[in-house]
């Protein structure tokens, strides 16, 4: 038995017509840390031991694509003292929210 072709046609263009409509963020694999510093200090951010950024008091910055998996992040302040350590896993796709509130 032959299937009429005109339903293939309607959901062809029911995805051709749906799939340009989906958001970037919902398909995005990229691990972000967003780093939210309330703090009254500039601090700098390190990933993994590496100095990824720098952050004033009142302001947030966001890495891109730190990677999924285990990450070690510190946040020092302007005398290079420790001022909090974490350890996350990220999922494929996960953000992390990092808020800094004192220093």
């Amino acid at each position: 038995m032959r299937l009429p072709r005109l339903p293939l046609r309607v959901l062809a263009l029911a995805l051709a017509l749906a799939l340009p409509a989906c958001k970037d963020e919902l398909l995005d694999s990229e691990c972000n840390l967003v780093v939210l510093n309330e703090s009254p200090c500039s601090l700098s951010i390190y990933v993994d031991g590496q100095e990824a950024l720098a952050v004033r008091s009142g302001t947030d910055r966001t890495l891109d694509d730190i990677g999924p998996g285990r990450h070690v992040l510190e946040a020092l302040d302007a005398q290079g003292k420790l001022v909090q350590r974490r350890a996350i896993e990220l999922a494929t796709g996960e953000d992390f929210y990092w808020t800094l509130d004192h220093c």
